[in-house]
């Protein structure tokens, strides 16, 4: 996969963009044809989404796609500046991660495997927003040397899930801000959580690092809005009056209303969910 990766990155920045995303789209049904194991994950995981089968197939067919388009915006961050983001970016509520910031507390942006989560950490760190984000490690050193260098490039600064906790602890607590995906649980410690009469395991690591350091929690996504736009959307802080719980009791009830927040954006964005492992338990 390195040297696809690197193969992918050069073509990305030796075409223009809408060349590059018309190459990606043929290879994105090449791969939704070609692989049957990824093909029946999407659809399993779209399933209590949209209920009808032929609509189904057919978002189905934009995940492949949209997460081509999703490659292909990767491996041109050398290419995002200022004038790009000016062009093709709307936001939604950035105020609520300036009141933050100004008040010296801490964020955790609490996102998910949809939209362009990738582009939307890049985005956030060139406006100049001080940008850590947790990120799962890849088998293949020098895949992961990849994604951290261009993570890197556009400013992020990168900590390896379940590494460092008393850093990104300190990271908040320093009133910055710390992206993370909250969709999908890799430990084995997940808050069993319904969604959509389903049951999913969501991480417990934006609860916990919120409440230590001290910090709020502010659910974040970058969807596109159609080819080649994208809008970046903060939702209110997630608060919770404490009401005498427990540690561990207040914590699940962050995660709850998070995940309430997640489905409804999940609903409405079904063809820009990229996971590709089965989802739900």
């Amino acid at each position: 996969m390195y040297y696809l990766f690197l193969l992918g990155k050069a073509i990305a920045l030796s075409l223009p963009r809408v060349v590059s995303y018309w190459l990606a789209k043929k290879l994105a049904l090449i791969h939704f044809l070609l692989s049957r194991k990824d093909r029946e994950a999407v659809f399993y995981n779209l399933k209590p989404l949209v209920k009808d089968e032929k609509e189904r197939k057919r978002v189905a067919r934009k995940v492949f796609i949209n997460f081509s388009y999703y490659l292909v915006d990767f491996f041109r961050y050398s290419r995002i500046n200022s004038k790009f983001i000016k062009k093709y970016v709307r936001f939604e509520n950035l105020e609520i991660v300036d009141r933050m910031l100004a008040g010296n507390r801490g964020a955790v942006l609490a996102t998910a495997h949809l939209g362009n989560y990738e582009l939307g950490g890049a985005v956030v760190s060139l406006l100049g927003y001080p940008l850590h984000v947790v990120a799962l490690p890849h088998l293949d050193s020098r895949t992961n040397r990849f994604f951290n260098e261009q993570r890197q490039r556009v400013g992020m600064k990168v900590i390896p899930t379940g590494l460092a906790v008393k850093e990104t602890i300190n990271i908040l607590r320093q009133g910055r801000l710390l992206a993370l995906l909250g969709d999908r649980d890799f430990s084995t410690s997940g808050k069993k959580q319904e969604l959509f009469s389903r049951y999913a395991y969501i991480p417990r690591g934006m609860a916990f690092l919120a409440k230590k350091g001290g910090a709020a929690i502010i659910p974040a996504f970058f969807v596109r809005e159609n080819k080649y736009y994208y809008r970046l959307i903060f939702e209110k802080e997630i608060k919770v009056g404490t009401d005498g719980r427990k540690d561990e009791g207040l914590q699940d009830k962050l995660i709850e209303k998070y995940a309430l927040i997640l489905g409804r954006y999940l609903k409405k964005y079904p063809e820009q969910w990229y996971l590709f492992q089965k989802y739900w338990r």
